[in-house]
């Protein structure tokens, strides 16, 4: 597909990067610019960079920017469908960190090449892979400027019947100054980025006790919780040993996922959180592995 050029900016501001074309440069102001997972101001942060930085632009909305993942930066996959250094699954999700309910931020095919960087549990820590995509706020990428069309004016032809025209009276030119002179793009500035940073349940009223959001194992059945005043989740694993059903914990997470797994036993790793006017602490999940009944 022949690339398509840019022609100018749309209404909403919309940069449009055809298949197959090198995406548009822009570069990064301010320091400290934090680069999402989803563009999201509750997305996780991936990582960040700090003025100059050049970033590759996919696409643009009103208020956020689509870029190609910085190459310093780690993302996340799987490890049970990765050998030898390929994918070895028809599909394998492409996430911001190490857990299922981190942003999916792009996808891998069976056969493609994962560069691995280390290990985290059950998951890779792997350079991005071509195709994934990060977000960041518009208002700290310095966009290219849209290309000025050059207009030609029309061939002026003289009639053969016509006399010749006078030449026109000498005037003096007015030669305009130079344009001023268009400052080099600094080289990209390789920032180490800092570890994705974890859902915490900020709606929540947080008891003052110490060891909040420790990493914690539990192990029970998951069951919808009645939804009353002062309740933290719809959730809760529950402890059936002795014909009777206690309550374990409450748990946060992504709640399509769980309602998947109701009334099934399960195993759940994530980090614990005690909550004003609860007797019971809240866990927002990280990893879940399905019991046998």
């Amino acid at each position: 597909m022949k690339a398509l050029r840019v022609m100018g900016w749309l209404a909403v501001g919309a940069v449009l990067v055809a298949e197959g074309a090198e995406p548009a440069a822009g570069r990064i102001r301010g320091e400290r610019v934090n680069v999402r997972a989803r563009p999201s101001l509750q997305a996780e942060v991936v990582g960040q960079l700090n003025e100059p930085a050049i970033v590759s632009i996919r696409s643009t909305t009103n208020d956020w920017i689509e870029i190609v993942p910085p190459a310093e930066f780690d993302l996340y996959v799987h490890r049970d469908f990765v050998q030898g250094g390929r994918v070895e699954a028809s599909k394998l999700i492409v996430r911001a960190g190490p857990g299922i309910n981190y942003s999916k931020v792009g996808e891998m095919r069976r056969g493609d090449a994962v560069q691995v960087r280390g290990e985290f549990g059950e998951w890779l820590r792997i350079a991005p892979p071509p195709g994934s995509s990060l977000w960041v706020a518009r208002s700290m990428v310095a966009l290219p400027e849209p290309p000025t069309p050059k207009v030609e004016p029309p061939p002026v032809i003289a009639s053969p019947s016509s006399p010749p025209r006078p030449p026109p009276p000498a005037t003096t030119a007015v030669v305009p100054p130079p344009p001023p002179p268009v400052p080099a793009v600094p080289p990209p500035v390789a920032v180490t980025p800092p570890p994705p940073q974890l859902y915490t349940p900020d709606d929540l009223r947080l008891a003052p006790v110490d060891n909040q959001g420790a990493t914690v194992q539990r192990e029970g059945r998951l069951r919808a919780a009645v939804l009353v005043l002062g309740r933290p989740s719809r959730y809760q694993l529950v402890d059936e040993n002795g014909g009777g059903a206690d309550t374990i914990c409450y748990l946060r997470g992504n709640d399509a996922q769980l309602r998947g797994f109701l009334d099934r036993r399960l195993r759940i790793r994530g980090r614990q959180y005690w909550v004003q006017g609860s007797r019971h602490p809240v866990v927002v999940v990280d990893q879940i592995a399905l019991l046998p009944d």
